[in-house]
């Protein structure tokens, strides 16, 4: 079974289940249907043609040594079949299981499979009744046994067995001709020996390839859920108002990237995590309506996200008209410069309102700043940031406001003079 579900649609899903309920045969599928179950099963089929090509590669060999006993007197045209034959089909298989490439794998084992059946008429042309008829019988039980042990659908039997039915036979009429009996009883055997032998197969593939389908509903029926499930994560950790995310998502991502944080390749800046409240949002609301608040957080994200560097921090909806942010430095003081970078785009914000045109939204920003190689949890982080923005909302709000934290020490805030309000 291959390790991952090809390519699926609705439609092969529906193909699928309909072979299923109604047990078509392997002839009545579509091709897209056929299609994915070669794919899924490639793996599996190329160990076993690997397989089929090295042991038949020992028995030619074997075999060689049992012409020269059976029928000395051409043993040179065994050995020179072989080095002509065989000796290259089998290098050029050993070089198609460097590539892995199933259908020149499959060709080789029929061209090889073929040529030791001619091989050994055209031997047995040449040897005497009971060496002939041993030859003649190996050749067609070759033939059944082939049909039953090859990992091949049915018409790609199918198609082997007259072809090879047709060599052999024509091996027994040219260059050195069977006895016309001999020959009569080779046709009719191999007819005999490759028709139930090519039925048992077909038989045996299509209830093989029932258990694929299973194998691949599943499949299937395990990526549809395992797709759903993440559909449904994205949905659960993004806020449905801004498009950005949310809390859940937030705590997720930063507490993620702390664990895997590693104290041998800390950067030169400091850690940073944002408390952002926009300032006298429940008045806007009440004053203009719930619309216009849903509008105006809306485009409060917006203003955020486009100045705020997703590539180095995290930026969420924390709940209601707070927003959170994790950044970390690049350089020192760069987590200022986004705090009043961002605050400034939330003061020259225009809300759409029907009473004014005048920007009526600003944002008080809490900062908590600690090393790059803390070991404080988010939730302390999240828990200075959030004095720190107290700090500004009773200090008048439209500012930022600084919490440096240590490890062992308190927080201590101070004020960022430039984004103070006049």
């Amino acid at each position: 079974m291959s390790a991952n579900p090809p390519p699926h649609s609705f439609t092969l899903r529906e193909e699928l289940d309909a072979a299923l309920l109604r047990r078509t045969d392997f002839d009545a599928w579509s091709p897209e249907l056929k299609e994915a179950l070669a794919s899924h099963q490639s793996g599996n089929e190329f160990v076993l043609l690997r397989y089929h090509l090295l042991v038949g590669l020992a028995i030619s060999a074997i075999a060689l040594m049992w012409d020269i006993i059976a029928v000395p007197q051409k043993a040179d045209v065994a050995i020179a079949w072989r080095l002509l034959t065989s000796l290259p089909l089998a290098l050029f298989g050993l070089f198609v299981l460097r590539t892995g490439d199933v259908r020149k794998i499959k060709l080789v084992i029929a061209l090889s499979l073929v040529g030791v059946g001619v091989l050994a008429i055209h031997l047995a042309s040449f040897s005497s009744p009971e060496i002939m008829s041993r030859y003649t019988m190996a050749t067609s039980f070759l033939l059944g046994l082939a049909c039953l042990a090859l990992p091949c659908p049915p018409q790609e039997i199918k198609r082997f067995a007259l072809i090879f039915g047709l060599a052999t036979s024509i091996a027994g009429l040219w260059p050195n001709a069977l006895p016309p009996g001999e020959l009569a009883l080779h046709i009719i055997f191999t007819a005999l020996i490759g028709i139930p032998a090519w039925a048992i197969a077909r038989q045996h593939w299509n209830v093989r390839a029932r258990s694929i389908l299973l194998d691949m509903r599943d499949d299937l029926t395990r990526h549809e859920l395992e797709q759903n499930n993440e559909m449904l994560r994205q949905l659960s950790e993004q806020d449905p108002l801004t498009g950005m995310p949310n809390r859940r998502k937030f705590e997720r991502v930063v507490s993620e990237r702390l664990e895997g944080r590693r104290p041998d390749r800390a950067w030169p800046g400091k850690l940073a995590v944002m408390m952002i409240d926009l300032d006298h949002f429940k008045a806007f609301n009440d004053r203009h309506g719930h619309q216009a608040g849903d509008r105006c957080l809306a485009m409060a994200a917006a203003q955020l996200q486009a100045v705020f560097p997703r590539e180095y921090g995290v930026l969420a909806r924390y709940g209601g008209e707070e927003f959170i942010a994790a950044v970390r430095e690049r350089e020192p003081g760069e987590a200022v410069r986004l705090a009043e970078t961002m605050r400034a785009a939330i003061e020259e914000m225009l809300v759409p309102v029907r009473d004014t045109s005048r920007p009526l939204i600003t944002t008080s920003i809490g900062m908590a700043l600690v090393a790059a190689d803390t070991t404080l949890e988010l939730e302390d982080m999240i828990e200075a940031a959030d004095v720190a923005l107290y700090s500004a909302k009773r200090a008048g709000r439209n500012r930022v406001e600084i919490v440096e934290v240590s490890d062992q020490s308190a927080a201590l805030p101070h004020a960022n003079a430039a984004g103070r309000k006049a």
